[in-house]
């Protein structure tokens, strides 16, 4: 141990002379500045647009109440069910949303529902996402900072951890000393990762908490995440420092690896995950809903008797409850259908998720997200937590026609609320410990290859 404290000095020292590393964390001080700050903007946006779609539901409510206060006392004053209450469900950014857009993008955060709506309930906000171009092209966020060019700043900084004294032909000399070859690496390592680490993490928390992300524990698992993603790619500077005879070969098998492990590997994994689980047809989805819906209510107006007067006659007219009735049939017969395209999806996004734990910087960019609130699961679940809303604000609806019960203007103070609930654990949340324990196991991974690989190669 004393031995490791000792090169770790002796390496700091010798780093620290080093005038180009200043200069790459200024550099990657300005791009993380301007990635926090472009989330916040769209987190901003986001956020406006969420208390737009919120506020468009006020001048609707009152007027439905007016209707009701200028309306006889216990009569019905709508011309259908749909125009009783309409609601707007909408997932809003989360506390730490300018560290990644992530895959927010991709998904609905808004929903236009009234208490017999079908599954298009999110198309109404779909304006900008299903254009190819958009989820291609992504944005430049901090999290897109961290993954892609921390991985060149500690690749910078590390690359001629050991292949400079071999370049240097110093190499036997130094080995001449009491120290074991590995213990020399891990302290060069270990130096390097010192003198880079710490500013990063700082850099990146400093500008989040400038453009408003200040969660405690949101932050404090940015600086978990950005410490072992750092700590993977200096290990994986020291296991090509093992077999590289000189620096531009250190340098050019780093800049290999980074372009495989950010680019080529996800690409392929993708590549793989669209023939091992497809990605269900949206398209195909919506026009077999529609066909089966159109043929659902062609039946149901061909098997239409006429409306008989009730004794005495209801205050809420049988034709409100008959729509009711004819709805709720045909969201019972559609079922299958859209449980069908669940399914389908989930597997697809079981597939991604088991992947992810083989590619580095997708488990960063998960992790990021989660963090962010900007990841695929809180998005998914918000869809499912609007559809589980619409299934019980209708049967709040029926308790009320069983009833014939109309509404009140009162009653606007009571309807039922919507509010996401938010994964248990928050930042630390079950998906985020997944992908430390992933990138760990990697770290375990390179430490394994660089202790085989001096003995394979006798190469220290």
């Amino acid at each position: 141990m004393t031995t490791l404290i000792a090169i770790t000095r002796h390496e700091l020292r010798r780093a620290l002379r080093d005038r180009a590393l200043p200069w790459l964390l200024v550099l990657f001080a300005a791009l993380a500045a301007y990635g926090a700050w472009n989330g916040a903007q769209w987190a901003k946006e986001r956020a406006a647009t969420v208390q737009l779609i919120t506020d468009e539901l006020g001048p609707l409510v009152e007027m439905r109440r007016e209707q009701l206060a200028e309306a006889p006392a216990g009569t019905w004053p709508f011309s259908s069910t749909p125009q009783l209450a309409p609601f707007r469900l909408v997932l809003r950014p989360g506390a730490m949303a300018a560290l990644s857009i992530g895959q927010a993008e991709a998904y609905p955060y808004a929903a236009r529902m009234i208490p017999l709506q079908d599954i298009t309930m999110f198309d109404y906000f779909k304006v900008d996402v299903d254009n190819p171009a958009v989820r291609a092209a992504g944005r430049f966020d901090l999290a897109f900072v961290i993954v892609f060019v921390l991985p060149l700043v500690l690749l910078a900084a590390a690359f001629d951890l050991w292949s400079r004294e071999r370049e240097r032909g110093v190499a036997a000399m130094v080995l001449s000393q009491p120290v074991g070859p590995l213990s020399l690496l891990a302290g060069k390592a270990l130096a390097r990762a010192l003198l880079v680490l710490p500013p990063v993490i700082a850099i990146v928390l400093a500008s989040l908490i400038a453009f408003g992300a200040s969660q405690p524990e949101g932050l404090a698992a940015t600086a978990v995440v950005v410490l072992v993603y750092g700590l993977f790619w200096i290990a994986l500077a020291a296991l090509i420092n093992v077999f590289a005879r000189r620096s531009t070969d250190a340098a050019l098998a780093g800049g290999a690896a980074w372009l495989a492990i950010g680019v080529l590997a996800p690409a392929l994994a993708l590549a793989t995950a669209n023939v091992v689980s497809p990605a269900p047809s949206e398209l195909q989805f919506s026009a077999n809903y529609l066909e089966q819906s159109r043929a659902i209510r062609k039946e149901q107006r061909e098997a239409r008797g006429p409306e008989l007067p009730g004794d005495p006659a209801p205050k809420i007219p049988d034709r409100i409850r008959n729509f009711f009735k004819e709805r709720t049939a045909e969201d019972q017969r559609l079922a299958p259908l859209v449980q069908s395209q669940l399914q389908a999806r989930a597997e697809r996004r079981a597939v991604l998720d088991a992947l992810r734990l083989f590619l580095p910087s997708v488990a960063v960019q998960d992790a990021l997200d989660r963090i962010a609130g900007a990841d695929a699961d809180r998005a998914v679940a918000f869809q499912s937590q609007a559809m589980s809303f619409t299934a019980q604000t209708k049967a709040w609806l029926a308790q009320r026609l069983a009833n014939d019960q109309p509404l009140a203007s009162e009653d606007y103070d009571h309807l039922p609320r919507f509010q996401f609930r938010e994964a248990p654990a928050g930042a630390f949340q079950t998906g985020v410990l997944v992908d430390l324990a992933a990138l760990a196991a990697a770290i375990a991974f390179l430490a394994a290859g660089a202790v085989l690989g001096r003995r394979s190669a006798a190469s220290l």
